[in-house]
């Protein structure tokens, strides 16, 4: 392999890469980045066997062929070279000699036919959807995705195409966030769980238009661009959420929504690791905020409120409304509430998005 290419298009290409490579691996070559020089372009590949990213640059092969090499200290030298151009040559033994202006590397790699063989998705069928409209859905939820390995059926986000539009679920048992979005030619179809490592990479992802959706028995393929990741697709049944989320919630009391963030925040100071709990107690246009902690002590904070009901309190996770009160985006936000044993409703006031809530199930304080 002989190449010669344009750094700066070149490492836009291998960035994303270095977030799907597996770190901590005991199968070496999957900590390595495939090139594959031919025609007239490079193409790269990154994988951990669940989560696959493919993309592809301009280049000038002189003698096509390819090599794995590892992905962090590679893209570190391609990062720190100075020069437009980078030139790329393979020598025996999968040593790849890297050059730029004066600036000269050798490092060690892998044959490719070590690399494994990636998923493909058949090229019909399929979606299109808003790229930009794809990672704000994303960040409304990615938040709730559970990290327990024991629940992996809750490791990811629900994926729902319905009748002119498009739904985005997790919960981690605790919370759920929902965000649906009108889509012009969807269709419904059964719901697949895209893994949360998928979904972070995709929010990573730079680019405008369109993003195609494909799917196979088992795999789902986000090409957007020369970009194409393609992940396993979760098995497992997700909750019936629609069922979980409560539907005579009858006291609707709005915030503004940065007030209430630095109060929780602050009040959150002295809860304790093992009791995250912070009680909100409601009164006539007044909300309390308070934390109580016998090793630390205790805060309190008072906001106002839209609210005119009776007094009642119920103590929640102050992360997981900070949590809502980031992705949500609007300067005001509604909670739905009925009682101190009931779930909390988190709803934005005037949001983009055509459906979207954040359900918080409460705490004993």
């Amino acid at each position: 392999m002989e190449i010669r290419l344009k750094r700066a298009a070149f490492l836009s290409e291998l960035i994303p890469m270095q977030g799907v490579v597996e770190r901590r691996t005991t199968i070496p070559v999957l900590s390595h980045i495939l090139l594959r020089a031919e025609g007239e372009r490079l193409a790269l590949a990154a994988t951990d066997l669940d989560v696959s990213l493919t993309s592809w640059c301009e280049a000038e092969v002189s003698t096509p062929g390819g090599v794995a090499v590892q992905a962090k200290k590679f893209v570190e030298i391609i990062r720190s070279l100075v020069d437009d151009e980078v030139a790329l040559r393979l020598e025996d033994e999968n040593r790849l000699v890297i050059e730029a202006a004066r600036s000269t590397f050798k490092i060690n790699g892998l044959s490719p036919d070590d690399f494994p063989t990636l998923p493909k998705v058949p090229e019909d069928g399929g979606h299109k959807v808003s790229f930009a409209q794809i990672k704000s859905m994303i960040s409304r939820v990615l938040f709730a995705v559970s990290t327990e390995e024991s629940r992996f059926q809750l490791n990811g986000a629900l994926l729902k195409m319905k009748d002119e539009g498009i739904e985005l679920v997790a919960t981690d048992g605790h919370r759920l966030a929902l965000v649906e979005n009108s889509l012009d030619g969807g269709g419904a179809e059964e719901g697949v769980l895209v893994p949360r490592k998928a979904l972070q990479e995709l929010q990573r992802f730079e680019g405008e238009g369109d993003i195609g959706l494909k799917r196979s028995e088992h795999h789902l393929s986000f090409q957007i661009g020369r970009r194409e990741l393609i992940c396993r697709i979760l098995e497992g049944t997700f909750p019936d959420y629609e069922r979980v989320i409560a539907k005579d919630n009858d006291k609707r009391i709005s915030f503004d929504r940065q007030e209430l963030a630095a109060a929780v925040q602050r009040v959150a100071l002295l809860t304790g690791d093992r009791t995250r709990a912070v009680r909100l107690e409601f009164s006539e246009a007044t909300l309390k905020i308070s934390a109580a902690n016998p090793d630390l002590g205790e805060a309190q904070e008072e906001i106002g409120c839209d609210y005119s009901g009776d007094r009642f309190a119920l103590g929640i996770n102050p992360d997981y409304i900070g949590n809502f009160l980031a992705a949500v985006g609007t300067e005001r936000v509604i909670f739905q509430l009925k009682d101190e044993n009931s779930q909390c409703i988190g709803l934005p006031v005037d949001g983009d998005d055509q459906r979207y809530l954040c359900v918080i199930m409460p705490m004993r304080v």
